[in-house]
Parts: structure tokens; C-alpha cells; sequence
């Protein structure tokens, strides 16, 4: 009998796995992913060109396609590099993308706010828009220039904004992980 007891447990453990997957929210495969950033560092400006990969759950595409509209922030760190104590933050910048969904075009417009003078663009398809917004492409003004050469890097992150959802709506984004969208920061080395 002890032997039929040692055999079942290994069968209880899947079993509580795939019924722990069944339970999981669908979508959370979806996210933001920085994928490649190269940022260029000149006296007066940093200009960075790159992918974002931006993959949205079932939940949110729901309320996009409801009318709600989605507000995504792109932030973005300069830091120095230092040998004995923890880098510096020599400049810190925020660029803004809204997606919504037209109902009366069909068309998904995608604003993009951030250094420069904004922008609206439509597209027929989500899969068009969602590249598009992750299409970066900023440039920020150095304000004071830097003082002197360095070592610098950059870190990126773009996360969903739920400060920016309908007050009704975001004690659910807050309390659900399918309304939690962050790539998390990455390093990207400059070039001069």
C-alpha cells in the first residue's frame, strides 16, 4: 500500500499544476519588452532609436476596444558611470504614447508626446499601431550640456499608466496582473 501512496503523489502535484495553470489569467504572455535601444550622446542632445515589443492581455485589448483609452510611458535614465560608488543620474526624461481605439473610423490613433511637438497617427489594424508605438525614436535636449567626457548608459523602461485609466477602472488595474504592464529597465551603453 505505501508504494500505491508514493506513486499518487507525483500525480497530485501535476494535477495541482495544471489546475493552477487553468486558474491563471489567460494573456499574461503578452507584455513590454525593450528589445534593442541605441542612443546616441552628443554635448546638447541623446537621441535613441530602437524597439519596444508591445503586447497587450485579453483584458486590456478589451477595454482598448471598448473606448478606453491607454496612456504608455516610455522613462528614460541617464546615468554616469563612477568606479567606487553607484553611478550618478545626470538626466532623467519622460515620452508619453496614448493608444485608442476610433469607433466610428475602425481606426486604432496612436499620440505620440514626448520631447518634441506631438503627434497623432492612425491605423487600420492593432498589430500596425502597436508597432508603430514601439517605434522609438526621441530625442531630448541636454539642458545644461554635460560637463566633460564619461562613461554614460541609459536605462529605458516603458510601463501602462494607470494613473491615466478612468478612475473607475483602476482599482481593478491596480489589483489585477493582466492590467500589469512593465518591461522593467534595461542598460544600453552610449555612443559618442
Amino acid at each position: 500500500m505505501p508504494a500505491c501512496a508514493n506513486y499518487s503523489r507525483p500525480r497530485a502535484w501535476a494535477a495541482a499544476a495544471l489546475v493552477a495553470l487553468a486558474l491563471a489569467e489567460p494573456g499574461m504572455a503578452e507584455g513590454l519588452k525593450v528589445t534593442a535601444v541605441q542612443p546616441r550622446l552628443s554635448p546638447q542632445r541623446l537621441v535613441l532609436s530602437g524597439n519596444v515589443d508591445i503586447g497587450l492581455t485579453p483584458k486590456v485589448e478589451e477595454a482598448l476596444n471598448n473606448g478606453i483609452p491607454l496612456e504608455f510611458v516610455f522613462e528614460v535614465r541617464l546615468h554616469r558611470r563612477r568606479a567606487l560608488i553607484w553611478d550618478e543620474t545626470a538626466r532623467s526624461w519622460d515620452a508619453r504614447r496614448e493608444l485608442k481605439y476610433h469607433a466610428l473610423s475602425g481606426q486604432y490613433l496612436v499620440t505620440r508626446r514626448g520631447a518634441e511637438t506631438p503627434t497623432r497617427t492612425g491605423f487600420p489594424s492593432l498589430a500596425e499601431a502597436l508597432a508603430a508605438m514601439g517605434n522609438l525614436d526621441e530625442s531630448f535636449a541636454l539642458d545644461p550640456p554635460l560637463a566633460g567626457e564619461g562613461d554614460y548608459r541609459v536605462g529605458v523602461r516603458i510601463h501602462l499608466d494607470i494613473e491615466a485609466l478612468p478612475p473607475v477602472l483602476r482599482p481593478a488595474a491596480y489589483t489585477s496582473r493582466a492590467w500589469d504592464l512593465n518591461s522593467g529597465w534595461t542598460m544600453w551603453k552610449t555612443q559618442h
